[in-house]
């Protein structure tokens, strides 16, 4: 919400996209550094009015030193940062992402105001598939260099019923793997929904008893190029597993 928040603030039109088309946990983590625009210089800024303007040797460099800050500054802070010129934008950016969460969004609340299951609805919107709909039996978290690292294990209930599901992640689900077979991995999408309300269920929102329905759905495809799996597959996040190509079922 915040680049819609700034461009009404100051009266400027605001792009279509955006440079991940998901989450990722690290800055460095965007599509534009695949055609060689650079992340700094990166404006950081808290809400006590401390500022910074980062000029590093490299993304990654750029990534550290702003995680840096961001846990001095009491791990939360805004930046600006990725500048690029309209002609990089298409090649830059993936496109009609904002458009893509007000029709997400419309499509879970129509659901539950008609009384239909609001998962079906966010599944046809990001063309996704079912992983497993079960209760979380076990979570484990760590805060560590200003990520929530950890794992979360979800057990079947009704048709999953006997099945398991476990999580990966690191600020973002990264990884799942069912009944010990990797069922996802990023860069492909993997979401964690309320299974009553369609609500994410963000890995900091991960509690025991809650009841949750995980999907997975497809990244754009030029972050499963070579470049974009260096950026972020599976094995930069420590995970010893190749990216699994997402299967529509």
């Amino acid at each position: 919400m915040l680049p819609i928040a700034c461009a009404a603030e100051a009266g400027l039109p605001l792009v279509d996209g955006d440079a991940m088309g998901r989450t990722f946990p690290e800055a460095q983590m965007v599509l534009p550094g695949l055609i060689g625009v650079a992340n700094t210089p990166m404006a950081l800024a808290d809400d006590k009015g401390n500022s910074i303007i980062v000029d590093a040797v490299s993304d990654h460099a750029a990534e550290r030193i702003a995680r840096a800050v961001c846990v001095e500054l009491g791990c939360q802070i805004s930046s600006a940062d990725t500048v690029m010129r309209g002609d990089q934008l298409a090649d830059g950016l993936v496109p009609a992402t904002l458009t893509l969460a007000e029709r997400l969004g419309a499509a879970v609340r129509e659901a539950r105001a008609a009384h239909t299951d609001p998962v079906l609805a966010a599944r046809a919107m990001l063309s996704g598939t079912h992983l497993l709909t079960g209760k979380v039996i076990d979570v484990s978290r760590r805060t560590q260099g200003g990520f929530a690292r950890g794992s979360a294990r979800i057990e079947g209930i009704g048709e999953d019923a006997g099945r398991v599901l476990e999580l990966g992640f690191q600020n973002e689900h990264l990884l799942a793997t069912r009944d010990g077979e990797t069922v996802a991995t990023t860069p492909d999408l993997i979401c964690v929904l309320d299974t009553d309300t369609g609500d994410p269920v963000t890995t900091e929102g991960l509690r025991y008893g809650l009841r949750v329905s995980v999907l997975a759905a497809p990244c754009d495809p030029r972050w499963t190029t070579p470049g974009g799996l260096a950026l972020a597959g599976p094995r930069y996040f420590g995970y010893d597993v190749d990216h699994l190509p997402f299967r529509e079922s």
